[in-house]
């Protein structure tokens, strides 16, 4: 048994499909289909019930791709420990993030880093915050850049803070009368009464899901949910043409262009509703000296950025 062959399976395991699963490894499909033969023969027992599509593991096969998960996760460490011995040179980032978070935070500090690093190698994941939770445990990635607050992370789990986002409300520039306001001036709404008001939110396997509910429940309210979509940008520019209003992360704000500042509007009377970005990782997971580099650019980046915000 050689580490191929326990990529192999877990490849399997995670496509559940021979067929996806040497696309992905870039194998044929009858070389992998022989190859697991091959292997489930050395172990003596079946890993994989194929007699359902899609495949599931056996009670065998699950405790293969537990501990090969574990094997495949500590040569990566080792591979990382040794690579900082020469000054992280060939460092691997093995990364999990939302789709729409990568676009935002990635490029005010990818040169940066890639002139420090220039050979490492990147491994992104992108997914919904429960997806990668899932990623994290199942070690298929080292760390996660995700909006979830530090008392929601699972025990196994620690996290670090990069930065606090502001939760923008957004609509149509004439979207309220002035009784709705409780500054004008300031752009300050009253969020008691928008309840009557068509919402636009965003589907529950994203955590600004979890957020919105939180601040609906501070401010006990349950307005009217017109529609669901998978994108804080979508919502901003549905809100923005005055199908409703919406509550997303500031960096949706992007999608509005240069006159964003129209359709955003303040609710909280004090400081901003806000919450925290962090690096999450497994309690006592090794980060390579690439991988800290690139945590603190983006600490130092979003956290300045966020002073300037406010």
């Amino acid at each position: 048994m050689d580490f191929r062959e326990l990529q192999y399976v877990v490849t399997v395991a995670d496509r559940r499909n021979v067929t996806q699963a040497a696309k992905q490894l870039y194998i044929s499909q009858p070389s992998l289909s022989y190859a697991l033969g091959q292997i489930e023969k050395e172990m003596g027992v079946k890993l994989f019930d194929r007699s359902q599509q899609p495949l599931a593991l056996t009670d065998a096969g699950r405790i293969y791709v537990k501990v090969a998960r574990e094997i495949l996760q500590k040569r990566t460490e080792l591979k990382n420990r040794l690579a900082d011995l020469k000054d992280g040179r060939g460092a691997q980032i093995s990364l999990g993030i939302p789709a729409e978070r990568a676009g935002f935070m990635l490029p005010p500090i990818i040169n940066r880093f890639r002139a420090r690093f220039p050979d490492s190698e990147f491994a992104i994941q992108e997914a919904g915050t429960r997806k990668l939770l899932e990623l994290l445990q199942n070690n298929r990635v080292t760390f996660l850049i995700c909006p979830l607050d530090a008392r929601e992370i699972p025990v196994s789990m620690t996290s670090e803070l990069i930065y606090m986002e502001t939760i923008q409300l957004v609509a149509a520039p004439d979207a309220f009368t002035d009784d709705m306001f409780l500054d004008k001036s300031r752009r300050l709404v009253d969020l008691k009464k928008l309840a009557h008001m068509p919402f636009i939110g965003i589907k529950k396997a994203h955590s600004i899901n979890w957020k919105v509910q939180e601040i609906f429940r501070t401010y006990d309210i349950a307005p009217q949910t017109l529609m669901e979509v998978e994108s804080s940008s979508t919502a901003a520019q549905l809100g923005a043409c005055g199908l409703g209003f919406t509550l997303v992360p500031r960096r949706a704000r992007k999608i509005l262009g240069p006159d964003a500042d129209k359709y955003c509007y303040d609710y909280s009377p004090t400081t901003p509703v806000q919450w925290e970005i962090n690096a999450i990782y497994k309690k006592g997971a090794y980060l390579n000296r690439a991988e800290r580099y690139f945590l603190d650019l983006l600490k130092e980046y979003f956290q300045k950025e966020t002073t300037v915000q406010l």
